[in-house]
Formats: structure tokens, sequence, C-alpha cells
């Protein structure tokens, strides 16, 4: 948008005319007009029109932005007063990104807050499969996945090797709580890397946050489709790999907070959606922002890459996924970003319009040069 050409705009003839430095015949008028053309009177200029151009263009739209609460509310209450069906719920959660996107003003405070928004419609909609849990446990893959880890594992699987191996129960050693550490980080690893690259290479984030929100979303197609019980589920819960295999974050966590150990199965379950093993979301989401990062800077890369073998190793070893979980995930993550514009195009172009620059500020900006 050109400010100078708006009609009625209460900066436009000063701007035009320092712009397009037309003749003025009025002393007074010419002396601020003189001044208007200094470096500051220029700065002034600039200023003055982009302070109204925000509030009177890019002005938020509050009553969209109600919907957000009332969509937090619905999914925080949704269980408690019946599960709703699952289209639905998962409908709810998918709304409100776009209502972030269409209710706030153009920039990076609105490319961020819809990705955020994004992860927590990810986060519900993962949640949504164990709303119905009696209908899933009728498909519940239990010991498939531990005779295929059993394959790789030479015959044991390889939490139930690393536990027997590495473990000290009932002591939690400092691998233990390292690897807990490490696995809790995963909290916040996606969102620093984005927060990173837009403010350091802003024009390589929408493609960035498209292939990572893909990825997420795609591992929801296994956890509707295929409900997996994780290791320390199986093993817990069912018995199987003779009751060895622990949920170790589980007890680290009890121990931080003085809680009695080892906690019950019941204890270590807490009623999210505890059959959401296949594939890692965990391990395809880091993988896919280490990619993300060594296209944009190799050292950051190198970083990325170092905490998802990292992570990998963490969730094998505190029974949280199998490897066959991590490799599924990793070739999601390697798919969408193999696919390339091809798969991500259109959704990466429509992103780009969140941190470009608009037409609104060209022709005014020109008064610093």
């Amino acid at each position: 948008m050109n400010v100078a050409t708006l009609p009625n705009h209460p900066v436009r003839a000063g701007v035009r005319r320092v712009l397009l430095r037309k003749p003025v015949r009025k002393p007074a008028a010419r002396a601020a007009v003189a001044v208007l053309r200094t470096r500051a009177g220029r700065r002034v200029v600039t200023w003055a029109a982009r302070r109204h151009a925000r509030r009177t263009v890019d002005r938020v739209e509050w009553p969209r932005l109600l919907y957000v609460p009332a969509a937090v509310t619905y999914a925080q209450l949704r269980r408690k007063l019946g599960p709703p069906p699952s289209a639905l719920s998962v409908a709810v959660a998918y709304a409100t990104p776009a209502v972030v996107y269409s209710a706030l003003p153009r920039g990076r405070a609105r490319t961020y807050l819809t990705w955020l928004a994004h992860m927590w419609a990810y986060k519900v909609a993962f949640e949504v499969p164990y709303d119905h849990p009696n209908r899933r446990r009728r498909r519940l893959l239990i010991d498939q996945p531990i005779a295929t880890d059993g394959v790789l594992g030479r015959g044991t699987p390889p939490s139930q090797r690393l536990q027997r191996r590495l473990r000290r129960p009932p002591r939690l050693t400092l691998l233990d709580r390292a690897l807990t550490a490490l696995y809790m980080l995963w909290e916040l690893e996606p969102h620093i890397a984005l927060g990173w690259l837009l403010t350091r290479h802003p024009g390589r984030f929408p493609g960035a946050a498209v292939r990572l929100g893909l990825t997420f979303d795609a591992t929801l197609i296994g956890y509707f489709a295929f409900p997996t019980a994780p290791p320390w589920w199986a093993s817990e819960m069912e018995g199987r790999m003779d009751g060895e295999v622990r949920r170790v974050n589980a007890e680290v966590l009890r121990a931080l907070q003085r809680e009695r150990r080892p906690g019950t199965p019941q204890e270590h379950n807490p009623g999210s959606n505890p059959w959401a093993a296949w594939p890692s979301d965990h391990f395809a989401s880091a993988l896919s922002a280490a990619i993300a990062l060594a296209e944009a800077d190799p050292r950051a890369g190198a970083a990325g890459f170092a905490y998802a073998a990292g992570l990998g190793f963490a969730l094998v070893y505190s029974g949280e996924h199998y490897v066959t979980d991590l490799l599924l995930g990793a070739a999601v993550a390697l798919a969408i970003h193999g696919a390339g514009t091809a798969l991500t195009g259109p959704a990466v172009r429509l992103a780009e319009a969140l941190v470009q620059p608009g037409p609104r500020y060209k022709r005014i900006t020109r008064l610093r040069r």
C-alpha cells in the first residue's frame, strides 16, 4: 500500500510534497518542507506514516480472537462432558491457527503466534484418539512392534537390552537423569529452532515452519490408524519383555517431585494418549528441525543433528519408543523434506506472506535513502 497515494490520509500531502518535491509557494509551508527534507524530518514523516498505517490497516480483529479461548475451553472439557466425535475435535483445534492468522496484523508476531497455535492444535489432535480408549483398545498393537524390534536386537528388543545393561533399579543413575533432561528439552527444541530461523534467516522460516508442521501432522495418521503401545506400556501394563522395561522419564520426574517410587503403571500413564508410539513424533520433528537448521547454517545443523541422535537414544533407552518407531519417524521427516516444493510449495508461498515485507511502506521508506 502506498501511503502517499491514499485519499484522505492525514500525512498524504506532506509525504507527496517531500517525495515528489513539488514547489511550495507560502513561506511558512516552504520552511516546513525544508525541515521535512532534512534527515531528521524524513524520519519523522516515515514514523508518523507507519504508525498511522498500523492503526488503520493492521488492526487486530479482537472479535475473531474470541474463538481462541472458546476452542481452548472446548479442548479441556470435551472428555468431561462426554467425548464428541473425533472429527469435530480435530476441526475445532485446527481452525485455531487459521483464526489467529486472519485476526492478527501482518508481521513476525503473527507468524510465530500462528505457529504456536498450530502446535497447540497438534497437541489436541494427538490426544483425540484416546478420547475413546475402549474403541482403540480393540485395535491396539502390542506384540507386533516387540517382534519387529526383537529382530533388530537379535532376539531382545533394544529397550529391554539397554535397560538391562545400563539401569540400576531402584536407584536412578546420572544417565537416567541426563537422558530425561534431553527428553524434556524436546518440548522447546522445535520452537527454539524456528525462533532462531525467524530472527537470523527470516526468508527460510516459512518453508521450515510448513515442513515441520507437516511432519507433526503426518504422524497423526499413524496414531489414528494404528494405535501402538510403547515399550514401557507393554512391559508395565501387559507384562511383556519380562516386565523389565520401565518408564525412566516418569521415574526421574517422580523423584524430582519427591513422590513415592517406583510409580505404578497407572501413575505412569498421564491419560493424554499413551498409545501414540508409531511413528515417533519426537524423532521426526527433531530430525526435521535439524535439516532446516542445516540448510541455513552448517554449525546450527550439526547441533540439531547431534540433538536428534541423542534424543533417539534417550527415547529407546527410556522405553518411550521402539527403534522401528524412530525409523518410521525419520522416513516421514525425510519424505516431507525430500518432496520439496512439489509437496509444500503452495503452502510455503502462502506462508511467505507472513514475513515478507509488504508494499505499503515501500514508497515512504525511500525517504531514508
